[in-house]
């Protein structure tokens, strides 16, 4: 697969550890794409706890993983996923949070819809109530490490909610790229998911989905995963000034921004 998953993480509770064990494990065995890992954060919990275990499920030739050691207290996935997408090299990527897994099959036709040029951008999940929330105790993440039966671990413990733009989106990288990747004053969490489908959308760019579920492997928030995050506000205000404009005026809005302009130099 000409496929990169790019998982941008910080490791901040013991839940979210064993979250990033199992999707990335879950990547490697039932894909043949490469995966980067890139963790911001005070320690290296990734290479330190997480790799090992990985390591006993999974060949891990086809993974790199990326740390950056910060104090900052609010974790900024855009500008990690922008930095992932300069690592990259593949022509599909996949934006992909740490707590997600799908089944099986939809890895393939979301990423055989961009190579067979039916899409630019595919959500490989539906949008209304397809989204099964998986109680992740220890039990049943021991049994779902071990497993190579896809999602069936996780159907024992799942309740149905909604699903709309989060979680993990297939993408063509050159438009990705040539569409102005994340926007980087998204700080934290809040709204950057829902400015990234309206912006491919407005700037024309064919937006596929599957007729299939997302796993979302539940876990406990802290503010960098919340409404508790404390640039919320100024998220959900930069998204409504955004979502107010036409395809030139969105274009013009890009077309100045700072953080545009280092990653062009880096990509070059």
């Amino acid at each position: 697969m000409d496929l990169t998953f790019l998982i941008p993480t910080r490791i901040e509770t013991e839940d979210r550890l064993r979250n990033i064990i199992s999707s990335v494990s879950y990547l490697l065995r039932h894909t043949n794409a490469y995966v980067i890992v890139k963790e911001v954060a005070p320690r290296n919990t990734f290479l330190f706890r997480a790799l090992p275990e990985i390591r006993k499920h999974a060949d891990t030739t086809n993974l790199t993983h990326l740390y950056e050691e910060t104090n900052e207290p609010l974790f900024c996935k855009s500008k990690v996923l922008n930095d992932l997408i300069v690592e990259s090299n593949t022509r599909v990527v996949a934006n992909y949070d740490a707590d997600c897994i799908l089944p099986i099959p939809s890895y393939q036709e979301a990423y055989d819809l961009i190579i067979d040029d039916k899409a630019d951008i595919v959500y490989p999940y539906q949008c209304g109530i397809y989204q099964w929330c998986a109680d992740f105790n220890m039990e049943i993440f021991s049994e779902f490490v071990k497993s190579w039966n896809g999602t069936a671990v996780l159907d024992k413990s799942k309740r149905l909610s909604n699903s709309t733009i989060g979680w993990c989106q297939f993408i063509d990288r050159q438009k990705y790229i040539d569409s102005y990747m994340m926007n980087e004053n998204f700080v934290s969490w809040g709204c950057e998911d829902d400015e990234f489908y309206f912006r491919m959308s407005t700037l024309g760019h064919r937006i596929a989905r599957l007729n299939n579920y997302v796993y979302h492997l539940e876990h406990g928030r802290t503010h960098n995963s919340w409404f508790s995050n404390p640039n919320f506000n100024n998220n959900y205000q930069l998204w409504n000034t955004i979502k107010t404009f036409d395809r030139d005026q969105l274009v013009k809005y890009y077309e100045s921004q700072d953080y545009l302009k280092k990653r062009k130099a880096q990509l070059k």
